[in-house]
């Protein structure tokens, strides 16, 4: 394709006439030879402690940094070989061999050039030990180099000191201390005396030896300023928020027997979604472990649908109600009154919810007259004996009309159609209100729960709906023996795509979070897989800068072109978008009507909805809130 060939990035320091850069990445297999070859011209041995940054650690490189011992050979000299080496080819100097600060060499890959040239940085030490500590940082770490040398100086600001390249300063004198240059007394200056260069390894060794400090807040309070500015998480909190998510999610569904899963409330972070995911978004959110985790997802809901797969609802407004763990006093308000942190937004009667009501901005008088008529209908529902919250979305508040058979109607944004002969159909038309309830709180700020264990009591007109569960469903084979296939043959290219350091290196970190904003634009038409990828890259370029859309290219076209790779994870998503609507199908074929589905389970969760039918509820959503999550 021509638009992920045409421009690529210019901040190499080789370029062309036109500006184009004439070295490339280089991959972690090609480095050892080719770092052999720059031994045999130098004459300077290059063991692997000299070599800086990302050299032979990632799985390609930039460039080669390697560290030069200041005591035994000057700039001046390294450039003088180079110099002379390039002149004894024949070949002009100054297109091989450039002084900027540092010394720069236009090196051939493993010493062919038919393979290509990378860059190498030739990067010069007073103190060598320290110069090689200093650009290290990376190895085993999710954060480069640079982000735990921001971390280093953070922390040496509370003593009053600063860490830099020619070590750790005095920030009253801007003089070397005494120790300043061996990373062991640095870690010890910083994290203790007990603590040694190891501590100091990367981002995760430091907050590990900060993890019973007293002072660890306030070393960290530079630190996390940056991280926010560069939109990075704490390695701790990516951690813990992950885990014990995880943990309570397999605990609520294997131990405790709960069968829907709510969407999270709390807004979205990084790449992720601000709910629960689609199915076959999981590919761009988790790499080839999001094709498995679709996969293990699927298995379980089609082997035990019933405990799995609940039904999604598009009500309005939403209802909280419930009694006060502390009084059993009944309550009925609104999300904003159930949040709200400046006013008791509790309702305990008709009156207090108009009053609430009547601080908003807008007319009323609607609202205020369906709470007061909803009040002693959900209070006579709600067991004496019960102690929460429940919440619900309402449905009607008055029986639907019957139309070619169905009863027919929008409580929100989707036009329900239930089959006036079905169960749900009946237990509509015995009812003039209808309310779909689908999780709990336990207390007024605690975490929101699925819905489980509350026996309603009989009201009459009243149709307290559940979440409805299909009884069997089947898998697409034919998909699925694809989408294993695909794990197969490009699984870890996909993953080598979306590697964070990989991208963090490009300043591209949110490349897979670009792709589900682009796939977000294609809800309400029609899903064409084989012009995702060529208009992919026509959408990137009204979406990004010019200077990010460059980086993007030059990933994807180098060293070995990530454009296949790309691909490949356009094609799982459409596989397991098939794989999603042949299960949702069935399930709708049983409960029609439904907005969509949810599938919990113990290897994940993911939900069922259209999204690419104009008619159907997420184009709706979409057209009339003008968002890009659908």
């Amino acid at each position: 394709m021509k638009l992920w060939s045409k421009l690529i990035e210019g901040g190499n320091v080789f370029k062309d006439a036109q500006g184009q850069p004439l070295t490339q990445r280089i991959n972690q297999a090609d480095i050892p030879a080719t770092i052999a070859w720059v031994e045999q011209v130098t004459g300077i041995d290059f063991p692997k402690d000299r070599w800086l940054g990302s050299t032979g650690r990632k799985p390609t490189s930039g460039d080669l940094d390697l560290a030069v011992d200041l005591d035994k050979t000057t700039k001046e000299q390294v450039a003088a070989v180079l110099t002379q080496w390039a002149t004894g080819q024949g070949l002009d100097p100054r297109e091989w061999v450039k002084k900027a600060g540092e010394v720069h060499f236009k090196t051939p890959i493993a010493g062919d050039a038919s393979r290509g040239f990378v860059q190498t940085d030739f990067m010069f030490f007073p103190d060598l030990d320290w110069g090689t500590f200093y650009y290290g940082g990376s190895e085993g770490s999710a954060f480069k180099g640079m982000n735990r040398n921001v971390l280093m100086s953070s922390i040496a600001k509370q003593a009053g000191l600063k860490v830099g390249a020619n070590g750790m300063i005095s920030r009253a004198t801007n003089q070397l201390v005494q120790g300043g240059q061996d990373p062991d007394y640095v870690a010890q200056t910083l994290l203790g005396p007990r603590a040694t260069r190891g501590n100091l390894k990367n981002v995760e060794s430091i907050y590990a030896a900060l993890a019973t400090d007293p002072n660890r807040d306030a070393k960290l309070t530079d630190f996390r300023e940056y991280l926010a500015r560069e939109g990075l998480q704490e390695p701790t909190s990516v951690a813990e928020s992950d885990t014990h998510f995880l943990a309570r999610l397999r605990d609520r569904i294997v131990n405790r027997g709960y069968v829907a899963l709510v969407e999270a409330e709390e807004a979205g972070v990084g790449g992720r979604a601000k709910g629960i995911e689609h199915l076959e978004d999981l590919v761009f959110r988790r790499g080839t472990q999001g094709i498995v985790d679709a996969l293990e997802i699927v298995k379980h809901a089609t082997e035990a649908p019933k405990k799995t797969t609940t039904a999604k609802w598009d009500g309005k407004p939403a209802v909280i109600f419930g009694r006060k763990p502390s009084t059993g006093e009944f309550v009925l308000t609104d999300g904003s009154g159930f949040e709200a942190k400046g006013y008791d937004g509790l309702a305990t009667s008709p009156k207090m919810m108009a009053d609430i009501q009547r601080t908003r901005s807008g007319d009323r008088t609607e609202l205020i007259n369906l709470y007061a008529q909803l009040f002693p209908v959900l209070e006579a529902a709600l067991p004496a004996n019960f102690r929460g919250y429940v919440k619900g979305d309402l449905l009607y508040m008055n029986t639907p009309p019957e139309i070619a058979g169905n009863y027919v109607f929008r409580p929100n944004t989707i036009e329900y159609k239930i089959p006036v002969t079905s169960a749900l159909g009946k237990r509509i038309g015995n009812s003039n209100i209808g309310v779909a309830v689908h999780s709990m709180y336990a207390d007024a700020g605690e975490p929101r729960q699925p819905l489980s264990g509350v026996a309603f009591n009989q009201v009459p007109g009243l149709m307290l709906e559940k979440p409805a569960t299909p009884s069997q469903l089947k898998t697409e084979t034919n998909a699925e023996k694809q989408l294993k296939q695909l794990i197969k043959s490009q699984g870890s290219a996909i993953d080598t795509l979306f590697n964070p350091a990989e991208l963090r290196a490009h300043k591209i970190t949110d490349l897979a979070k670009l792709c589900v904003d682009f796939i977000n634009t294609k809800v309400g038409a029609p899903l064409n897989g084989a012009t995702l990828l060529p208009e992919f890259g026509e959408w990137l370029q009204t979406r990004v800068t010019p200077q990010k859309f460059r980086n993007i290219v030059e990933y994807l076209n180098s060293p070995s072109s990530n454009t296949p790779a790309l691909a490949a994870a356009f094609q799982a998503f459409v596989l397991l978008h098939d794989l999603k609507m042949y299960i949702k199908q069935q399930a709708d074929a049983e409960h029609p009507g439904q907005e969509g589905w949810v599938m919990a389970t113990p290897a994940g969760y993911a939900k069922m909805v259209s999204r690419f039918d104009p008619n159907a509820f997420a184009a709706q959503n979409r057209q009339k809130n003008n968002t890009q999550e659908a």
